[in-house]
């Protein structure tokens, strides 16, 4: 016959053991076990950001000159928090930028030569103005990732 034990320091113990399974199998869980009190979420935190008006949360830190980025090409830089973008140029006038990871294999594509950006993994390329791909194995078009130009500095959206 199996005795549970009863004492004061057997519950804690389960408790706890307990608490780190949930901690480790579902963390959004014990966030909102443990946030603040009432329903009001947490709306403020989602990773996409942006909004519509004004700058987004990246400061106004330069991810390059305008004049660094060449005409009709383009140049790799990287992005604040991690990764690499893809800033290109495809006319005087304008400058996007993408993220540089080839959506095939997360290979750091090349910037564009004669308007085409390519993977020098396995050859995937894309269009250089748009990041639509043009011929895999990737499947799907480079994401594009919103930049303005601010006193001749590249700067996130």
């Amino acid at each position: 016959m199996t005795v549970e034990p009863t004492t004061d320091q057997a519950r804690p113990r389960r408790d706890v053991l307990c608490g780190l399974v949930v901690a480790l199998l579902a963390p959004g869980a014990l966030t909102a076990a443990c946030g603040g009190s009432g329903s009001g979420g947490g709306g403020g935190s989602t990773p996409t950001g942006g909004g519509g008006t004004g700058g987004g949360g990246a400061g106004g830190q330069a991810l390059a000159a305008v004049a660094d980025v060449p005409e009709g090409g383009g140049l790799v830089v990287d992005k604040p928090g991690g990764g690499k973008l893809l800033l290109v140029r495809p006319d005087a006038d304008t400058v996007k930028a993408f993220n540089a990871a080839c959506p095939h294999q997360g290979t750091t594509v090349d910037p564009p030569q004669g308007g085409t950006i390519t993977c020098p993994n396995h050859g995937s390329q894309f269009d250089g103005a748009t990041g639509a791909v043009k011929k895999g194995p990737a499947e799907t078009d480079l994401a594009e990732v919103q930049v303005k130009v601010e006193g001749g500095s590249v700067v996130l959206a």
